[in-house]
């Protein structure tokens, strides 16, 4: 004799909870793509992209002209990839530093990233007159 159909709603209801999580994993990496359909990622610390908004950042808070912005490097990267922390040398007008800057997502979803980062050193002009 056949069990009826009710009695068995808790193991189909497991099996197709299994079956759907089975398949959300792959869809889920398959969707998170950008246009082109390559895997999204930031910047790297070296792209142009990366290097002007520093450029840009740095002018507009430092009030020193940015003569260049050269040696970018990764120092570390989040486990999921979601930052990048660099390292770059700076020659403003009032010579040559090391600042470092971060870039991460501000909105992953849509492939926004952001950057921040360090300031710049007081220049000897603005120390001597403090």
């Amino acid at each position: 004799m056949m069990k009826p159909f009710n009695h068995d709603i808790g193991g189909y209801a497991f099996l197709g909870l299994l079956v759907a999580t089975a398949w959300a994993i792959p869809l889920a990496v398959f969707l998170h793509r950008d246009a082109h359909g390559s895997a999204m990622e930031l910047p790297r610390c070296d792209e142009a992209r990366s290097l002007d908004q520093v450029r840009e950042a740095l002018e507009e808070q430092g009030g020193q002209a940015v003569l260049g912005l050269f040696d970018a490097t990764e120092l570390r990267r989040g486990a999921i990839g979601d930052y990048r922390r660099c390292l770059a040398k700076v020659v403003t007008t009032a010579g040559e530093a090391h600042i470092g800057f971060a870039i991460g997502w501000h909105d992953r979803r849509n492939a926004i990233p952001f950057w921040t980062g360090d300031r710049l050193p007081p220049s000897p002009l603005d120390r001597a007159n403090h």
